[in-house]
């Protein structure tokens, strides 16, 4: 009986055969080594080295058996065939045949066995749905079976669960056709359950590989919670907010819906967290003050678990938002028929929450602070205003603070009713040539504005009402357009306005006079001179009654060429472009329509640049003798100085003793004054104690040169109690009317006749200024007086003389005036 050893392999791996071929005599060696398959008759592998060296022996293999996938190993002890890939086919005894050369022949038999897994495994459900990686989904409280069916394999398998790798008791049953199943009862589920892993795993060997399928258990689960973010706080009015709303524990991850008061909100967005287990809903929304206590809603369902009722969280909206003000006028007033003078009282009514803190208020967007004397009371939220104006006229509006902001009401617009007023920033003289159409117009401000207006022409002799032919109306302005033809058509024009509050208590005065030269600048002087320009600034003169402007005229001192010519609306220059360290001459003067004015000479230099200054080097100094003064010297020196001081200072004062004698000679051999000197003495004297006349001071030759050149006559108001020829200030009654006239220059003598003294009399001080001069009124305490500006007195009449008949006046003038204006 053959020794027999047994091997077991798995199918598809490598099977080892063992053959002694080991020899006992060192001079022996192996010949032949078959292999045998007992239920084959012929070798099946062979390996033949009768004819070579045992290392390369000839090897053979049948093809119908093993092939190329045996081969002889003949370094194991003992020996091996190796076979790869074994098959179940293989499986068999097999006989190993050794011949020596010297040994007998040696004989040993092999039992190869050969392990076939199972190949295929079947899992399904209760429903008999077959399940190959996920299971379910369940619920909570759900049980269920499952099968695990495993065919083929030698020997037969046995079959084995797993829940998350933990073996169960499985019971298995042998089914038709080499088929074993085994059977899980999940149950009843809890959300521990969820992603469980259910392992079939069915083998037949220790050595060979078990074959396994593996379910995730799938369960659906409701929402544990839902809860808004941040709710039960205040929410702003016309903000907008992101509002979150939270929910955890649904499987799959929950819908999240919005609600305002039963309406869904339809904007909403959802983020889900990594784990999958929270989701988050953001709805933007914007809230007004009417969602004051609307109830905002959060539901959060599984949408695969219908029949579960939805998660809600809900918050009662608290809306905060900036105070709603309105003005409202007292119940009392009026607001069309407001009128100066009269009180006016507003309440501000505020709708706020949280309410207000402080209330404002506004007078065209400026802010009102309580101040009695000005007639301002704020009391609370309400505003009292005594005695209102124009200028208290306009919008005025409340504003509430709370902490949400500040709210402004719309404006009320207060309407101020008020009589015509003359307007202010209007041209008051009009300087007009003869035969020359004028255009005055009379700006007033009214309220309403629907005005009429009353012209009056007022000069020496008439005051005369104007004709309404001549008068035109745009608004709340009246313009009249007349020609003067003679002086008389030189005066004063006034103007009256009224609408339904009332009649203009003070008329708008515009003078008339004869347009001339504008005068000269004055108070020029140089400023921010610099490397190559200088500045110029003066004060400007009487412009002649017409628009002036003003021109620099700027020439090299000595070519007189001109360098610069700047023009200005206002006598201030700025001269560019010159060289540096030069002296040019300047001159200022003012133009109008009518020509120049006299122009104003000054000189202006520019700065020097600054000098090199260059390092002495001592080194190239020439040695010189030093000039030394003796003691002697310096005394005569001295003593000579002294000398010739006093020398200068004696023939100064000779020369001042001899002026004085020969003053003093010249003021005692002076004729006598003549009557008319005497005359004009003593008329001087009486206008210093006439009230009626405005004294003059005739000192002052810059003045009365400078009203000279303006040719300006006065016009007087006319007096109430006098006759239509008499003139306030004027001894004497005048027949007919009196010409304009203008004064003598101060460089001519005073016109003298046998009957009268008509010295001129400048006008005052004032006139530069603009001030307003006015002669007193002797008689008549009501008498109107009209303010005239930029004008000069008439000429006086001498009391013992016949009276002065002017050459265009009418004989009869006493009787009846003449009309002498073409109004």
């Amino acid at each position: 009986m053959l020794p027999m050893s047994a091997v077991v392999a798995v199918a598809g791996e490598p099977a080892y055969l063992p053959c002694d071929i080991a020899t006992q005599d060192e001079d022996d060696a192996v010949l032949l080594v078959l292999w045998y398959r007992e239920d084959l008759g012929t070798p099946i592998y062979s390996v033949d080295a009768r004819e070579k060296d045992f290392g390369v022996a000839e090897r053979w293999s049948d093809e119908s058996v093993f092939a190329s996938r045996a081969y002889f190993l003949p370094d194991k002890r003992p020996a091996e065939l190796g076979v790869d890939r074994v098959r179940a086919t293989d499986q068999g005894i097999y006989r190993c045949r050794v011949d020596f050369k010297q040994a007998q022949t040696r004989n040993s038999r092999v039992n190869l066995t050969v392990i076939v897994p199972p190949t295929k495994m079947i899992i399904t459900d209760d429903k008999g749905d077959v399940k190959q990686a996920i299971v379910g989904p369940y619920v909570e409280g759900d049980t269920f079976t499952l099968k695990c069916d495993v065919s083929g394999g030698r020997p037969r398998p046995w079959v084995k669960w797993f829940k998350n790798e933990i073996e169960t008791d499985t019971p298995a049953t042998a089914l038709q056709g080499n088929t074993v199943r085994g059977v899980l009862r999940v149950g009843p589920l809890t959300r521990a359950d969820v992603r469980a892993t259910l392992t079939c795993r069915a083998s037949n060997h220790l050595r060979a590989h078990p074959i396994e399928t593996t379910l995730t258990l799938d369960m659906n689960f409701p929402p544990l919670n839902v809860h808004i973010l941040g709710s039960n706080q205040p929410l702003s009015a016309s903000r907008r907010y992101d509002l979150l709303c939270q929910s955890s524990g649904s499987r799959p991850p929950a819908s999240i819906t919005w609600w305002k008061n039963g309406q869904r909100i339809n904007n909403a967005k959802e983020t889900l967290s990594t784990d999958g287990n929270t989701t988050t809903s953001t709805v933007s929304i914007q809230l007004t003050k009417s969602d004051a206590g609307a109830k905002l809603a959060c539901r959060a369902s599984n949408p695969q678990m219908p029949s579960e009722p939805a998660l809600e969280d809900d918050w009662l909206l608290d809306i905060q938002y900036v105070p709603e003000t309105v003005v409202r006028l007292g119940t009392n007033l009026d607001p069309t028929n407001i009128r100066e003078g009269t009180d006016v009282y507003f309440d501000c009514i505020i709708k706020a929450h949280p309410y207000v803190y402080k209330v404002e208020w506004r007078h065209n967007g400026k802010t009102l602070h309580h101040n009695v004397g000005q007639g301002i009371i704020i009391s609370n939220q309400s505003l009292v205003l005594q005695g209102v104006g124009r200028k208290t006229a306009g919008n005025y509006t409340c504003v509430g603070f709370n902490a949400e902001g500040d709210g402004e009401s719309k404006p009320f617009s207060l309407d101020v009713l008020y009589a015509p007023t003359c307007r202010s920033s209007q041209q008051r003289v009009h300087g007009v040539a003869k035969q020359e159409r004028a255009h005055i117009t009379c700006h007033v401000d009214a309220n309403p504005p629907e005005v009429s207006f009353r012209w009056t022409f007022n000069n020496t002799a008439n005051n005369n009402e104007v004709s309404n032919t001549y008068v035109s109306r745009s608004g709340t302005s009246s313009t009249v357009t007349y020609t003067p033809h003679t002086e008389m058509d030189y005066g004063t024009l006034l103007c009256w306005a009224h609408n339904r509050i009332g009649k203009q208590r003070v008329p708008c005065v515009y003078h008339i006079i004869a347009a001339g030269r504008p005068d000269q600048v004055h108070n020029c002087t140089v400023v921010n001179a610099s490397l190559t320009s200088f500045g110029v600034r003066c004060s400007e003169g009487f412009n002649g009654g017409m628009p002036q402007s003003f021109l620099l005229e700027v020439r090299d001192i000595v070519t007189q060429e001109i360098v610069a010519n700047v023009s200005s609306a206002v006598p201030r220059f700025t001269a560019g472009g010159l060289i540096p360290g030069h002296t040019y001459a300047a001159a200022v003067l003012a133009y109008n329509a009518k020509g120049r004015g006299d122009p104003y000479p000054l000189r202006a230099s520019t700065l020097r640049p600054p000098e090199k200054h260059h390092v002495h080097d001592k080194s190239l100094d020439i040695p010189k003798t030093a000039f030394q003064m003796s003691g002697a010297m310096s005394a005569a020196v001295g003593g000579g100085g002294v000398f010739m001081v006093v020398l200068v200072l004696f023939m100064v004062a000779v020369r001042q003793r001899c002026t004085k004698r020969k003053l003093r000679s010249g003021g005692a051999t002076s004729q006598p004054a003549s009557p008319d000197k005497l005359r004009e003495k003593d008329d001087s004297e009486s206008d210093d104690r006439n009230p009626d006349i405005i004294p003059s001071d005739t000192d002052h030759l810059q003045q009365v040169d400078y009203f000279r050149q303006q040719q300006v006559s006065t016009i007087s108001p006319p007096n109430n109690r006098a006759p239509r020829g008499s003139i306030a200030g004027v001894r004497g009654s005048i027949p007919g009317y009196c010409p304009l006239r203008t004064a003598p220059p101060p460089s001519h003598p005073p016109i003298h006749d046998n009957t009268t003294s008509t010295p001129g009399i400048p006008p005052p001080a004032g006139f530069a200024g603009g001030s307003c001069t006015l002669p007193r009124n002797t008689g008549a305490a009501n008498d109107r007086c009209i303010p005239l500006q930029h004008l000069r007195t008439l000429p006086r009449a001498h009391p013992h003389a016949h009276p002065h008949v002017h050459p265009h006046a009418h004989p009869s003038a006493h009787a009846h005036p003449a009309r002498d204006t073409p109004l």
